[in-house]
């Protein structure tokens, strides 16, 4: 005998409720997209982070190892030591000392490094490719519309909840 606990959902339940949420949906195809983009990286023996470190080196140059971790999101020098070391190890990126300030660290990106970042590049954008394969250029706009706007609206979400208030301390 089936309780209540134990009956089957029926269609218009809590199931297809969560299947057409935004922000169910969203998630779920955000998962599958981020492990598209990560197997292309994998193929390329990069984590997200060190494919952002390579691209920040290509579009902007050598950069400080301080300002490299600042541009990548705050991350820990520690941490961005444990990125950098292989794509040193592989000779993607270099790290010399600034000779106006021996304790900066410059890193630059290699030939080598150029290279592989835009044969990752190739990759991703394949990847992007086969996600948005069968939107229209119109609703290619739409949906970077609607990311962007999401993006806002959560940035702005997040300010809010920083600024002091009387019964909060702020962040």
């Amino acid at each position: 005998m089936a309780t209540e606990a134990t009956k089957p959902t029926t269609s218009s339940g809590v199931l297809e409720e969560f299947e057409s949420s935004p922000a169910l949906m969203l998630a779920l195809l955000g998962q599958e997209a981020t492990r598209r983009l990560r197997d292309a990286l994998d193929a390329h023996d990069l984590k997200p982070r060190q494919y952002h470190i390579l691209g920040l080196l290509h579009d902007h140059g050598p950069m400080g190892q301080r300002e490299l971790g600042e541009a990548i999101g705050g991350v820990d020098p520690s941490i961005l030591v444990t990125l950098l070391n292989p794509l040193e190890a592989d000779g993607f990126v270099s790290r010399e000392r600034d000779p106006a300030d021996r304790r900066r660290h410059v890193v630059r990106l290699t030939a080598a490094g150029r290279r592989h970042f835009e044969s990752a590049t190739r990759a991703q954008r394949e990847v992007e490719d086969a996600l948005f394969a069968g939107l229209d250029e119109g609703q290619l706009r739409q949906l970077r519309s609607a990311l962007d706007a999401l993006r806002h609206n959560l940035a702005r979400s997040r300010e809010r909840a920083c600024e002091p208030s009387e019964t909060s301390e702020g962040c």
